[in-house]
């Protein structure tokens, strides 16, 4: 049944600067009063996401862009699973149209790799099924005109062992600055890049590794052919038999005519895929951003992961862009299914970064705040010796506190190491 009592969602930001290496776990408290004098605890640290605590104290330094990349690695990178190789995040302001090279004869069409092929009959693509293809990759200098800040890490992934000592420029499996400033030709001035490996490619959300490059867990992906186009093909080759009939345009592709010539039904009623072994899914973070002076600033930075095996380059992507043209779906982690629907995403969008305040929490109060009517809330932010002090909350019953529970008036900064208030009519048109 329905009553005055009501609560709300709360946004909260901290921002105090002075907390940088003093209060190590802030954690966020509502307070609310419908007089002023009797005041009680509405929320905590428990209503909280998307942590318990602020992740930074201040409005400057907790600015962070993050990107989850694609699932798996284009199957034209999997020579980088096994050697030395050096990846670098590539963060540019502007649109993705602005720092890509125009050949002469260039028709704006996204190359795509080409799909490998298990040429030596092992079932697995591996380093004897490459194919160089014609792709040229990117210079140090295609860096330095494209990228406003880059960062790397390198080594032997696919959880190697290896050690780093081998590795020119690189520790404990991070490019050191001094080698990403020459690359770029001038120091730095743009923020801090970085690139973390997820556990898990299949999950929806990325949960970031803390081992470095070495003991990346690398995983099996695959290219299957789209079952609808397949299922065309047949069609296409089936209806060809039959005489004077015009096929319209079904299954019609650059290979329909070769497809039909081999007349072999049995192999074209078995999907085609190839298995190789990707590099682990990605994120890269971007934090203390600085935003340049550009004619065609974007409001989102983009982010492209290139890969080489020495920092004399030649760099190459390590994502295509999606070609819902291809009889070929995008590559999955093995162990998913293929996408049976293919949109075509601007590849510009796909590599733009998400802002992330690490200095924001949304509160989602399961408690009531009180009536409906005149009402002050207080956010406090207190450190962890604070939250668990029980006598610094009236009525406390042990560490935990519990919503609903009279607290002590104001002064409030007897408690709170950052304190901000509102005041009005709650849930009233005033």
């Amino acid at each position: 049944f329905r009553t005055s009592e009501m609560n709300f969602n709360i946004d909260l930001r901290l921002n105090k600067p002075d907390l940088e290496g003093v209060a190590h776990s802030t954690y966020p408290v509502i307070l609310t009063s419908e007089d002023f004098e009797h005041w009680m605890l509405a929320a905590d640290r428990r209503d909280s996401q998307p942590s318990v605590f602020f992740d930074d104290v201040s409005q400057e330094e907790g600015r962070v862009y993050t990107s989850t990349q694609d699932r798996c690695a284009k199957p034209a990178a999997r020579s980088y699973t096994d050697r030395k190789t050096y990846i670098i995040a590539c963060v540019s302001w502007r649109p993705l149209s602005a720092t890509e090279p125009k050949d002469d004869d260039d028709d704006d069409t996204p190359t795509v790799a080409p799909i490998p092929t298990d040429t030596d009959g092992d079932g697995d693509i591996d380093e004897d099924d490459a194919d160089d293809g014609d792709e040229k990759g990117w210079s140090n200098a295609d860096l330095a005109d494209r990228c406003d800040v880059i960062g790397g890490v390198c080594g032997w992934p696919c959880d190697s062992g290896m050690p780093y000592t081998g590795v020119e420029s690189c520790t404990n499996g991070v490019i050191d600055q001094a080698a990403l400033d020459e690359i770029l030709g001038k120091t730095n001035n743009y923020g801090n890049v970085s690139i973390h490996g997820c556990m898990d490619p299949t999950s929806d959300k990325c949960e970031t590794s803390t081992e470095r490059v070495a003991s990346w867990k690398c995983h099996k992906c695959v290219v299957r052919e789209i079952d609808e186009r397949r299922r065309l093909r047949r069609l296409r080759r089936r209806l060809q038999t039959l005489p004077g009939l015009s096929l319209g345009g079904i299954g019609d592709g650059d290979d329909a005519d070769d497809d039909d010539a081999d007349g072999d039904e049995d192999e074209d009623d078995e999907q085609k895929e190839q298995i190789y072994t990707s590099l682990p899914r990605m994120m890269v973070k971007y934090s203390n951003p600085k935003v340049p002076d550009y004619d065609d600033l974007v409001s989102r930075p983009r982010v492209q992961l290139l890969a080489a095996h020495s920092l004399e380059g030649p760099w190459e992507k390590l994502y295509d862009p999606i070609d819902p043209q291809s009889d070929f779906a995008p590559p999955t982690p093995k162990s998913m299914p293929a996408q049976s629907d293919i949109f075509s995403v601007a590849e510009d969008e796909v590599r733009a970064m998400t802002l992330l305040s690490m200095n924001k929490l949304q509160l989602a109060p399961t408690s009531c705040f009180g009536k409906r009517g005149p009402m002050y809330v207080v956010a406090c932010a207190v450190n962890q010796s604070t939250y668990d002090d029980g006598s610094q909350w009236q009525n406390s019953k042990g560490k935990r506190f519990s919503p609903g529970q009279k607290v002590m008036p104001p002064p409030f900064n007897d408690r709170c190491v950052a304190v901000a208030g509102r005041c009005g009519h709650a849930c009233e048109p005033h």
